[in-house]
Formats: structure tokens, sequence, C-alpha cells
């Protein structure tokens, strides 16, 4: 199991989860490193200029009309997507998007999408990754890497 810890509180999570641990369902903590936090932020920067270029016509230099570059940020599902592209022989993905009245999380009450997520834009990738792997940048990066069928 990989845990996405982005606050301090998720240790908690952790550590409870250690704590239930036994030798025949352990529990390896996985945490992500720097390297995959780059590479998810290169391609949903990437997505996300050529979504706001492709459907409003201005240059790139205009996407930070549109998002706050400080806080702009993929969302810990498309980490997981990257994360199994590496790990995993075969990727399924489904059940983008969700009903209005839904939360955003299963922790809060939050019912507004994130404004520092382009979902759309990953979604594209996502698209891309099944229809034109080939085609999604900086996945060629990794010598001898191939992402798995999706």
């Amino acid at each position: 199991m990989a845990m996405y810890i982005c606050q301090p509180a998720h240790l908690l999570d952790a550590l409870i989860c250690n704590a239930t641990a036994t030798p025949d369902s352990p529990f390896p903590l996985l945490l992500t490193d720097a390297r995959l936090d780059a590479l998810c932020a290169r391609i949903s920067k990437y997505y996300s200029l050529r979504r706001f270029v492709t459907t409003t016509g201005e240059p790139p230099t205009n996407w930070t009309r549109k998002h706050d570059e400080r806080y702009f940020h993929y969302s810990s599902g498309m980490q997981a997507v990257v994360m199994a592209l590496g790990v995993c022989d075969q990727v399924s993905l489904f059940g983008f998007g969700k009903s209005p009245g839904a939360k955003h999380h299963y922790h809060t009450n939050q019912k507004k999408e994130l404004d520092l997520h382009d979902y759309e834009a990953e979604y594209d990738f996502y698209g891309d990754l099944q229809a034109r792997p080939e085609e999604v940048p900086f996945l060629d990066e990794a010598q001898g890497f191939t992402p798995p069928p999706v």
C-alpha cells in the first residue's frame, strides 16, 4: 500500500495502519520522493498550459490569469496514476469526476473542487495515456521506461 502524505495529520493514519500490521498482512509504508513530485508537476503544468491555449486561443503567458501559479498543483489522484505507471504491469482507470453533491474527499465535508487543480487537464492526460501513450511528454526521459497498457 502507498499513502499520499501531504499533511502532518496523515502520519497518524500511517502509524495506525502500522500498528495493526501482522506477518500475514504487513503494511509497508511507501512514501513518494521528489522525483515523482517533479514529474507529476511537469505533466500537470504541460497539460494545463496546452488546454488553456487550445480552449482560449490565448498565449501560454496568459495562463496565470486563470491559475495561481504559486498554488497550482496536481491532484493526489494524478499522483497515484503516475506512480501506478511506474510499478504496475497494467493500469486500469475509471470513475473520473463526481456528482455535484458528493464530497471532495471522504474525510471532509468540502463539496467544491479545489481551484489549485486543473482536473480537466488531468483528464486529457489520462486520455492520452490510453489513446496515444507515445505522445505523453516526460515519461520517456527514464531510459528504457515504457508506460504499461492503460
